[in-house]
């Protein structure tokens, strides 16, 4: 599913605006590791990707990424959450 462009701006090729797509993510901080912003950031933009590939796109562009610290409530105290939300424009490319 990496064929599927994900970008932060526009692109120059000729395409088709298909929708709007969102996609959130996050990533808790375990016993022996820190909240890691990464592995929230790779798995929003493969929703990203699969949302754009239902939909009949091939990429999605003008994607806007924010993200927050939360914290979570555990048994031996609170847990740092990284939430990652990302939204853009699906389109096909002509």
């Amino acid at each position: 599913m990496n064929n599927i462009l994900i970008s932060t701006g526009d692109i120059k090729d000729n395409y088709q605006i298909i929708d709007t797509i969102f996609a959130m993510d996050s990533h808790k901080e375990s016993f022996f590791k820190n909240a890691d912003p990464n592995k929230a950031f790779n798995k929003v933009k493969e929703q990203l990707r699969q949302e754009c590939k239902k939909i009949g796109g091939n990429a999605v562009i003008n994607c806007l990424f924010e993200y927050r610290v939360a914290l979570d409530s555990g048994l031996i105290g609170s847990k740092q959450v990284i939430e990652i939300f990302a939204y853009g424009t699906a389109v096909k490319i002509l």
